[in-house]
């Protein structure tokens, strides 16, 4: 049986060909916002819900 191997992740090279360990690397900055583009959506969800609404109200008004 192979003799076990803990993974070791690969270095970054910066633009300049200098590696860079992971260890090395700074913190994320953890702080996220939600993105413009979810707010489009559920706003464009919106106006097609009151469409089709508006669309069947006048489907049935127009059979009374």
């Amino acid at each position: 049986m192979p003799e076990e191997i803990p993974y070791v992740p690969h270095p970054v090279i910066t633009p300049d060909g200098r590696s860079l360990a992971q260890a090395d690397l700074p913190a994320p900055d953890l702080q996220f916002t939600r993105p413009r583009g979810a707010w489009v959506i559920v706003g464009a969800l919106f106006f097609v819900v009151i469409a089709l609404f508006g669309l069947v109200a006048m489907f049935f008004s127009q059979r009374a």
